[in-house]
């Protein structure tokens, strides 16, 4: 990765994103979590496996490890600091009923009952269960909706991604994979989530909380000299807010150990890893693509990856919205409904 960067104005900035969508040349752009500099990179890009992940280059990986994903190797480097809104965001009168109807409902309850038998029934203690809500919408200014996401979520991690294979891919995530700074690694359990702040937290949030932090314990410990664990503590993304616990470890683990140590987590995935996968794969009628998968950039001393949640997709004049639930014992499929249509209009607040 060459490390010259050319430091320019937010105008020019978004201005040189928007031509390069034009000219369908691929990039990615994003903005660290409570960070006023954001930065584009475009280059060379190239398809790879999991298992090809090296120390440097910028990264976006399916959530599904027999599908390939993208390297890109920088050869254009562009920052600029962000230091107001980008946009004038109004209150928009929509909500996301306005793009699902009564079969989806259904269908998602129905799926949600079956997971619950199965959690019922031993097979496992939490599954991540997710919903893909596509609309039509050809008028799609894709730089002036990654400005809102920007605004909006100021504490996620924004990115910007573009390659003529796939379109557009954007979001906020609150969820950091890992960050290794040579050889520390800190990484965080975040799961549960409630929408009303002066609510408590009920069970089945703690209870889905305890299943990611014992699962980043017996997945890292065997890789760390030393692993510790902070509170659990409440933050926000958006209007949303989840727990969150932080690990801190030392490690000379690769960043591919790392990865093929903590991804899939039960907090996108479920527990124990691999039956939550085939029933994913039984019961969603979609493909994530690149909804829950991981992204970010990887150099030899230092490499953040973050979980691609609360994220968009637009290709073919169309729209997509990716969203999810962590599904447990304590699990009532109208919460979870309710849940992924919430989730949903973080990203609808982006588009209108």
């Amino acid at each position: 990765m060459k490390n010259n960067t050319e430091k320019i104005s937010n105008n020019s900035f978004f201005e040189i994103a928007d031509n390069l969508i034009k000219k369908n040349q691929s990039f990615f752009c994003s903005r660290l979590p409570g960070s006023k500099k954001l930065s584009l990179s475009s280059g060379t890009i190239t398809q790879i496996n999991r298992s090809e992940i090296k120390e440097n280059g910028i990264y976006v990986m399916p959530f599904n490890e027999k599908n390939l994903g993208f390297m890109l190797n920088p050869s254009l480097n562009y920052e600029t600091i962000i230091e107001k809104n980008l946009n004038s965001i109004t209150t928009n009168s929509l909500c996301v009923e306005d793009f699902v109807n009564s079969e989806d409902k259904e269908n998602y309850s129905r799926s949600v009952k079956s997971l619950i038998k199965e959690i019922d029934n031993g097979k496992l203690s939490k599954i991540v269960f997710s919903k893909k809500i596509t609309f039509n919408y050809s008028n799609s200014n894709c730089v002036s909706f990654f400005k809102n996401v920007l605004d909006l979520y100021k504490e996620a991690f924004c990115y910007l991604f573009f390659t003529p294979e796939e379109g557009v891919w954007m979001g906020a995530s609150p969820e950091l994979l890992f960050h290794k700074e040579k050889n520390s690694i800190s990484t965080m359990a975040l799961a549960g989530t409630k929408f009303n702040i002066s609510s408590g937290w009920g069970d089945k949030e703690f209870s889905e909380q305890k299943i990611v932090q014992d699962e980043i314990i017996e997945s890292l410990s065997p890789l760390c000299t030393s692993l510790s664990q902070g509170k659990t503590e409440t933050v926000s993304a958006g209007e949303i807010q989840h727990l969150k616990t932080s690990f801190k470890g030392i490690t000379q683990a690769s960043t591919v150990k790392l990865v093929n140590a903590l991804f899939p987590s039960s907090a996108i995935a479920g527990y124990p890893r691999k039956t939550a996968l085939q029933l994913i794969s039984k019961h969603e009628s979609h493909k994530r693509s690149f909804y829950s998968g991981f992204l970010g950039a990887c150099k030899s001393n230092s490499s953040s990856l973050f979980v691609n949640l609360r994220c968009i997709s637009i290709r073919d004049k169309k729209i997509s919205i990716y969203v999810g639930s962590g599904i447990t014992k304590d699990s009532n499929p109208e919460n979870e409904w309710i849940e992924i249509l919430k989730k949903a209009e973080t990203m609808l607040n982006v588009i209108f």
